[in-house]
């Protein structure tokens, strides 16, 4: 299973995806954070299916639309 690891290292992914070091963290940490924060959301619309009605899918598709620009 380790050896799986070095199938998930590229030392050029900032070139790549054309980001210094601190943006590309930045960037990073934002969208963990909101996936986070829009998990917790999700679980309280699990128990309450009357609010956040759109709240997690409208997220995730704002993401989603970002992350693939």
């Amino acid at each position: 299973m380790l050896y799986n690891i070095y199938m998930h290292v590229d030392f050029k992914h900032l070139q790549k995806v054309n980001k210094n070091y601190f943006s590309h963290g930045w960037r990073a940490i934002r969208v963990s954070l909101t996936m986070i924060v829009v998990g917790i959301i999700g679980m309280i619309h699990a128990v309450f299916p009357f609010i956040f009605l759109k709240t997690v899918s409208n997220t995730i598709k704002s993401l989603s639309e970002e992350l693939n620009s």
